[in-house]
């Protein structure tokens, strides 16, 4: 028996030290023709929903998804080296009109822009899906597209632009995963802070 616990001990021993390992979640990524524009403070603007309300975050069980979102854009950020200036912006009404910051009109994103940013973080939810999420089932899902963008104080223009897709239909927690998962994939392509 006591042969048998040796073995199994080293069987898993490649990996346990494998999984206490930290890998970094973000790559990096160097470019210095952007590292030239000097962007270290981004200014990150609340999500952005553009569908219907019926494509938006409305119940009770769903209104951490927003916050969950910028919370991961802000720590990416970080992990890319940006100082980050969260802008606050009072709650938008639900209705079927659209978000000002929806038209992607630089002048409307760089309006609320707090001085010491250098840049502005914008993403908007184009796709907005759940199932289950306000019911006791076991199959709830969240599928959320979204897209990224930055635009430089300084430039008064869009200087990065990325996409992202991401779905959970299966783990029981699809908001913890999407609302991961989705930040990560938007940010992968940005270049570093100088």
């Amino acid at each position: 028996m006591r042969g048998f616990v040796r073995y199994l001990f080293f069987l898993l021993l490649p990996g346990l030290v494998m999984s206490c390992a930290t890998a970094p979640e973000m790559p990096q990524v160097k470019d210095p023709s952007f590292a030239a524009r000097g962007i270290k403070t981004v200014a990150l603007q609340p999500v952005i929903f553009r569908g219907s309300t019926y494509e938006r975050p409305m119940t009770y069980c769903e209104r951490d998804i927003p916050n969950q979102l910028r919370f991961h854009l802000g720590r990416f950020l970080e992990q890319k080296g940006y100082r980050v200036k969260r802008i606050d912006r009072p709650p938008q009404p639900h209705s079927s009109l659209p978000d000002p910051l929806a038209t992607e009109n630089p002048a409307t994103v760089l309006a609320q822009t707090p001085m010491e940013a250098d840049a502005v973080l914008v993403v908007w939810v184009d796709h907005y899906k759940h199932l289950g999420l306000c019911e006791h089932v076991r199959a709830k899902g969240l599928e959320i597209q979204a897209t990224a963008a930055l635009f430089s104080v300084a430039e008064s223009a869009e200087i990065w632009r990325n996409s992202a897709s991401e779905s959970d239909f299966s783990s029981g927690d699809p908001v913890t995963w999407v609302t991961h998962r989705v930040p990560l994939e938007l940010l992968l392509t940005l270049p570093d802070a100088p």
